[in-house]
């Protein structure tokens, strides 16, 4: 039952990723965040429509996504320690960056999630100026939301020291739950507006 169910919703993502192609090319993502924050239950929600038990990631996973609006080419990389490092080449020249957070975790998390935020920021910038393209949007999950602990956006982004990005870094914080599918759709269209305006703005 499980695998029908499957098979129909990734067929019926195969017939709007049909339809979208004839519209605009699909926008490359990528997704990061520490280990156990939710990044491959929240991509194998956006493109299977329901939940699907998640192993640990020990690399990527990648899929082509309708959500939110938009057409995407989301991939996935492992956030455990020793793969981190590994991000900075999944990042460059992406169109968009995705960094989720579990909402719920405690300080020193969520103060490692700052750091490596922010370092993922300083090098996408870098590589974007190198090859003249604008910085990619990045784009918050506050996941886990179902969790009594669960910072709200405006706690989460000021713990994680977004408004003192570089002005050039466009940015948002969208509150979800990667198990339930609650928020995905409407943060994904947040990013798409992200990155509707950031391209409007660079071709002027």
């Amino acid at each position: 039952m499980c695998w029908c169910w499957e098979g129909m919703a990734g067929a019926v993502q195969e017939v709007m990723w049909a339809a979208a192609t004839l519209v605009r090319p699909a926008a490359h993502v990528v997704v990061v965040g520490l280990d156990s924050a939710g990044k491959t239950t929240l991509l194998l929600r956006l493109r299977y429509g329901h939940y699907v038990n998640a192993v640990p990631t020990a690399g990527f996973n990648t899929e082509r996504v309708v959500a939110g609006g938009g057409r995407w080419v989301v991939w996935d990389v492992g956030g455990a320690e020793r793969v981190r490092p590994l991000w900075r080449s999944y990042t460059r020249a992406t169109d968009a960056l995705v960094f989720v957070v579990d909402a719920s975790a405690g300080e020193e998390r969520v103060e490692e999630a700052r750091v490596e935020m922010a370092r993922v920021c300083r090098e996408s910038g870098a590589s974007s100026l190198a090859l003249r393209r604008p910085r990619p949007p990045l784009l918050v999950v506050a996941n886990k939301q179902d969790l009594p602990a669960a910072r709200d956006p405006a706690h989460l982004a000021k713990a994680l020291g977004l408004p003192d990005l570089p002005e050039a870094q466009p940015w948002a914080v969208a509150p979800a739950c990667a198990v339930t599918g609650e928020g995905l759709e409407e943060a994904m269209a947040t990013l798409k507006a992200l990155l509707d305006k950031q391209r409007q703005g660079h071709r002027q």
